[in-house]
């Protein structure tokens, strides 16, 4: 059973698919998107925002206030594309050759850019504020922590946040929806470690690095089986890394890249201070040099319960898909560290249509009419609040 699609939504189909293609003919990455930036401000501007502004350099916030509103509700939609070639064969592909949208941010644009359509049309009718928050970067150092910075969540006061995530595990049709933990924290961080660079047959005059961080890698896996309670769920994995210049030469540096995941942020805490307690006994044992750096760190996403149960309300049982917690990541935690929020999974697997591939697959797409069943949950959700 899918979503029954009102007729004033199933109106915004034409202009909402336009918006698609557009915006998956012009992908770029984070704190780029300067084409997707300039073309959803020209058009809240046309459909009569009470305010658009630009934050975080290519973010968009538009406000729509409503008549007497006593409450303001904030919908958020991420806009940064992957460095990934195309090979979708689509007529809409992308023209910027190495980069594509493999991960449905075209869609979540689109679904709030036809959401800001009915607004505009019903704007008589709103009994709350509305803001809308188009938001850079969330593939790489999170563009949500700088929108917040920059007022995204001020001026109005926001009260609560929605935001969606197009999602191939999930059948067409459904959402998915769970209360509690959803999506990990991650900690995307580098490791050094340094050596002394000798001869390869004469190995005792030098330090092997790549000996050390085969070792670390290693060991390093012991954390999660050794010192973390195994009902805690978590996951360290490297997977990245470079070291030595030439097959007869001992490694004076290798350079490694990994991410930690959990949902919970105290045994993320814990796996950083077991990881730097390990390097520290290997500069002892292994006579290196070590540097831990942390990169990128989002929190987990975690639903709040009422909320959630206010959509269970409006969303039709056979609809729901129960939603296990899964170890990507997303900064849309950010804004739930802040205002209660929930983030829904809008299921896109067709096994008839062939749209099976994965997230950041280079032939991942989706049946554009899921874009109307995003919006029509979004009126949904103003109705329940």
């Amino acid at each position: 059973m899918f979503m029954k699609i009102d007729n004033d939504i199933k109106a915004l189909r034409d202009n909402v698919i336009s918006h698609r293609r557009w915006l998956h003919r012009h992908p770029q990455t984070g704190f780029n998107e300067v084409m997707s930036r300039d073309y959803i401000v020209e058009f809240l501007r046309s459909l009569g925002f009470d305010e658009v502004s630009i934050l975080a350099e290519t973010g968009v916030k538009a406000v729509l206030y409503g008549k007497g509103a006593g409450s303001t509700l904030a919908f958020r939609a991420d806009m940064d594309a992957l460095a990934i070639d195309e090979q979708t064969g689509l007529e809409f592909a992308s023209e910027h050759k190495g980069f594509m949208h493999a991960c449905g941010h075209d869609g979540h644009m689109a679904i709030l850019l036809g959401f800001a359509q009915w607004l505009s049309q019903n704007k008589s009718h709103l009994k709350h504020n509305i803001v809308l928050l188009f938001q850079p970067s969330e593939e790489t150092v999170g563009g949500a922590e700088r929108m917040i910075e920059e007022g995204a969540l001020d001026n109005p006061k926001v009260d609560c946040i929605f935001g969606y995530h197009i999602m191939p595990e999930i059948p067409q049709g459904k959402i998915g929806l769970k209360e509690g933990s959803l999506m990990a924290a991650t900690c995307e961080f580098s490791i050094g470690i340094k050596g002394i660079s000798a001869h390869g047959a004469l190995p005792h005059r030098g330090v092997d690095a790549i000996l050390a961080a085969a070792h670390f890698i290693t060991q390093m896996q012991s954390i999660l089986t050794r010192r973390i309670d195994p009902y805690k769920k978590a996951l360290i994995s490297i997977g990245k890394i470079n070291a030595g210049y030439a097959r007869n030469i001992i490694a004076s540096q290798a350079d490694m890249e990994g991410t930690i995941r959990t949902f919970e942020e105290d045994t993320l805490i814990a796996i950083k201070k077991y990881i730097n307690e390990l390097l520290k006994g290997m500069e002892i044992s292994h006579e290196i040099k070590s540097e831990f750096h942390e990169w990128v760190y989002y929190p987990p996403v975690v639903n709040d319960p009422v909320l959630t149960e206010k959509l269970r309300t409006v969303i039709p049982e056979d609809i729901v898909h129960p939603a296990d917690p899964m170890m990507i990541a997303e900064d849309f935690s950010y804004f739930q560290q802040k205002i209660p929020g929930v983030f829904i999974f809008l299921g896109s697997r067709n096994e008839e249509l062939g749209y099976t591939n994965p997230l950041h697959s280079d032939r991942f797409q989706f049946d554009e009419d899921i874009l109307l069943t995003g919006i029509q949950l979004y009126k949904e959700i103003l109705q329940c609040m």
